[in-house]
C-alpha cells in the first residue's frame, strides 16, 4: 500500500480520498432515503381502525373556473363522512352563486367569505385559520386551488393518517405534460419530496407541501396557529416545524399513487423559476440541522460529479477504474431507489430525466440561492 501511495503524486492521493468520502456519502443518503420505498402506514393504525370523519379546507381567490371544473373532484371523494370547506379569500368576482350552485347539488359543501380590504392586506395563513374555525371535524386535511387530487380514493387515504397521527404528510407532484420543462420540474418536486418524505418517516418532521397535509384542529390550536404572520408562505413548513416537538412521533407519511396531489403548470420553466425562488425563501428559517443536511447531499454530490471528471482528465487510467467504479455504484443506488418511490408516488416515465436532472441539480440550486439572495420575490411580505 505505501509503494502505491508513493507512486502518484499527494494530490492525484487527495483527489482519490476525496471521491472515495464523496461516494461513501452518497450511498449512505441514498440508502437512508431508501425508507420512503419500503414505508407502508398500516403498521401505525390500530387495529380495527375504521376511516375516521374529515373535513377538508380549500382556499379560492378569484378563480370561478375552479369551483366549475376542479371543485367537484374534491365533492365526489370515496370516504363516507366528509365535508368540504371553500374559504374565498378575497374575490374580486363573487363566487356565491357558483357555490351555492355546487352546494345544492353536494350538501356537504361549505362555504364562507374573506372580503377584500384596500387598506389591511393579509396572507393565506388568515383565509386557513378561518376555514380551520369554519371546519366541522377535528382532523383536517388541506388542499388549494392550484392541485387536484388524481382519483376518488384521495381522501380515504390521506384521513386513515389520523388514526394514530396528528399531522397527516402526502405528496403532490406536478401535473404531467409534454415537453422537457415539465420533466425538470417534476424531477425537482420528486428530489425535495423525497428529502422531507424521508425525515419524516424517521421522526424528524420538518416539512409538507400546502396542497396536500392535514393536522388536527386540536393541534393547530394547541400550538397558537400560525407563525410568521407577516410572511405569506410558511403554513405548511414553518408551522410543520413548530408543532415537530409535539407531533413527530404521531405524524402519518401517506404514500400511494392513488392519494396523489397534482400541482398545475402555469407556465414554463421561468414561472418554475419564479416560484422556486418563492417557495424556497422560507429555507433560510429552517432548523440548522436540516440545512447542513440538504447542502451537504448536495455538495458531495457535485464533488463526486466533478472528481470522477477530474480523474478522468489528470490521473492514470489505472486510476480510472476506481472513479468509474465508484460514480456507477452511487448511480446504481441513486436510480434503483428513485424508481421504486417514484412508483410509490404515481411518477411515470422519468428515470433517464431524473439521471439527468441529479448531475446538474447542485448548480443549479446554487443559482437558486444566489438568485435568491440578489432579488429576493416580491410576494414574500404583507
Amino acid at each position: 500500500m505505501k509503494e502505491f501511495i508513493a507512486s502518484y503524486p499527494p494530490y492525484q492521493i487527495l483527489i482519490i480520498v476525496l471521491l472515495i468520502a464523496c461516494a461513501a456519502v452518497q450511498i449512505v443518503y441514498w440508502m437512508r432515503y431508501g425508507r420512503v420505498a419500503t414505508h407502508r402506514h398500516s403498521l401505525r393504525e390500530p387495529e380495527g381502525a375504521t376511516t375516521p370523519p374529515v373535513s377538508v379546507v380549500v382556499v379560492v381567490a378569484d378563480d370561478p373556473d375552479y369551483i366549475t371544473e376542479h371543485l367537484p373532484k374534491l365533492l365526489t371523494q370515496n370516504h363516507p363522512n366528509y365535508e368540504v370547506v371553500v374559504v374565498d379569500d378575497g374575490s374580486e368576482t363573487d363566487l356565491t352563486d357558483e357555490l351555492l350552485m355546487m352546494q345544492a347539488q353536494y350538501p356537504h359543501l361549505r362555504f364562507t367569505t374573506i372580503k377584500a380590504d384596500p387598506v389591511f392586506r393579509h396572507s393565506r395563513k388568515l383565509a386557513l385559520t378561518v376555514g380551520i374555525k369554519a371546519a366541522k371535524y377535528d382532523n383536517i386535511v388541506f388542499t388549494d386551488a392550484d392541485a387536484v387530487p388524481v382519483s376518488e380514493k384521495w381522501l380515504s387515504i390521506m384521513a386513515r393518517g389520523f388514526n394514530g397521527g396528528q399531522l397527516v404528510i402526502g405528496y403532490t407532484g406536478i401535473e404531467r405534460k409534454p415537453g422537457l420543462a415539465n420533466k425538470i420540474m417534476r424531477c425537482q418536486r420528486l428530489t425535495t419530496s423525497i428529502r422531507y418524505l424521508n425525515s419524516a418517516i424517521r421522526g424528524h418532521v420538518y416539512r409538507g407541501i400546502y396542497n396536500n397535509i392535514g393536522y388536527t384542529k386540536r393541534l393547530f390550536f394547541g400550538n397558537k396557529g400560525y407563525t410568521h404572520l407577516r410572511m405569506t408562505l410558511g403554513e405548511d413548513d414553518l408551522f410543520v416545524q413548530k408543532i415537530a416537538p409535539v407531533c413527530s412521533r404521531r405524524t402519518s407519511v401517506m404514500l400511494n399513487p392513488s392519494a396523489t396531489m397534482r400541482q398545475f403548470q402555469w407556465g414554463g420553466l421561468k414561472w418554475w423559476r419564479s416560484e422556486r425562488r418563492y417557495r424556497s425563501a422560507a429555507f433560510d428559517l429552517y432548523p440548522w440541522s436540516v440545512r447542513i443536511s440538504v447542502i451537504a447531499e448536495l455538495l458531495t454530490r457535485a464533488l463526486l460529479t466533478l472528481g470522477t471528471a477530474a480523474i478522468l482528465v489528470l490521473l492514470p487510467p489505472v486510476l480510472w477504474i476506481v472513479a468509474a467504479s465508484l460514480f456507477i455504484l452511487r448511480e446504481l443506488t441513486m436510480a434503483l431507489t428513485v424508481r421504486i418511490i417514484a412508483r410509490r408516488v404515481g411518477e411515470r416515465r422519468l428515470m433517464w430525466s431524473y439521471l439527468a436532472h441529479d448531475l446538474c441539480a447542485p448548480a443549479g440550486e446554487l443559482i437558486l440561492w444566489i438568485g435568491r439572495k440578489l432579488r429576493p420575490s416580491q410576494r414574500l411580505w404583507i
